[in-house]
């Protein structure tokens, strides 16, 4: 099972906190309103939601839905350490199941994040923002921890590489990559390449750069409506105005110049 969760809003950290059990515990049952998310620092751990059992380790993170019903299944092992944080649910949140098709932040029930530091410092963030008060700070962390949750997808070796590319492309806007030119800058071949970036995000490269492209042609009309359509199009690596034209359209449904000026 996965979790959806909607980004548009803010979510507020409710409760945080590190917990240390010096000797075996059991996880009390419950039906909470608010998203549990814990992780493991040390120990082991069995956790139950609805009929499904979670064996916890150290690095394991473990999302508990509001509304659901969660148990310990056995005690923690002595000396176990983890820490926890209690989110707002929003409304249309919580466990779906693996075919169901919905808008929002897809991330599964558990993770392993031993292989990506980025879960486990965000989720210290959190906590440690939560503690000192800060609680809009903690929000935010929060959303981050979105983010690179969905991004990592339990599978980090396709994620990272996926994520490099895009990367690439982000930082060199003015340029239109090949696929082979994007397989040398990351040291594979152009067909892993796109099966692994196509695999982390639906999508093929040449048609992300596309989009992004566009996005950022959107940018420029907000930001610098004196900059002619002509010039759009050279400074994000169109090969003229013509080709720029074309695939704003065929993306957005419209012309770049009516667009501009609705």
């Amino acid at each position: 099972m996965k979790n959806l969760f909607i980004s548009q809003n803010l979510h507020t950290v409710t409760e945080a906190d590190i917990n240390y059990y010096a000797v075996p515990f059991l996880h009390p049952k419950r039906i909470m309103n608010e998203h549990d998310f814990i992780y493991v620092l040390d120990g082991e751990w069995k956790i139950g939601q609805n009929n499904e059992v979670f064996s916890l380790k150290k690095d394991s993170l473990l999302i508990l839905a509001a509304g659901n019903s969660h148990y310990g299944v056995d005690h923690c092992l002595p000396k176990t350490k983890t820490m926890y944080f209690h989110i707002s649910g929003l409304e249309g949140e919580g466990v779906i199941s693996d075919s169901q098709n919905n808008d929002g932040v897809i991330i599964d029930t558990m993770i392993d994040a031993s292989l990506n530091s980025n879960i486990k410092r965000l989720f210290f963030e959190i906590v440690n923002s939560k503690l000192l008060g800060n609680n809009r700070k903690a929000s935010l962390y929060f959303e981050l921890l979105l983010c690179e949750l969905s991004e990592y997808n339990l599978k980090p070796d396709e994620t990272d590489l996926a994520v490099k590319l895009k990367k690439i492309i982000h930082r060199n806007p003015e340029k239109f990559y090949s696929n082979n030119e994007l397989a040398q800058l990351v040291g594979v071949s152009a067909k892993t390449c796109e099966n692994k970036f196509k695999a982390a995000f639906s999508i093929t490269m040449h048609q992300y750069m596309l989009e992004f492209k566009i996005k950022e042609a959107i940018s420029y009309f907000e930001m610098f409506p004196q900059m002619s359509i002509k010039e759009t199009a050279y400074n994000l690596g169109f090969y003229d105005e013509y080709h720029f034209s074309k695939q704003f359209k065929k993306i957005m449904g419209v012309s770049p110049t009516k667009y501009r000026n609705k």
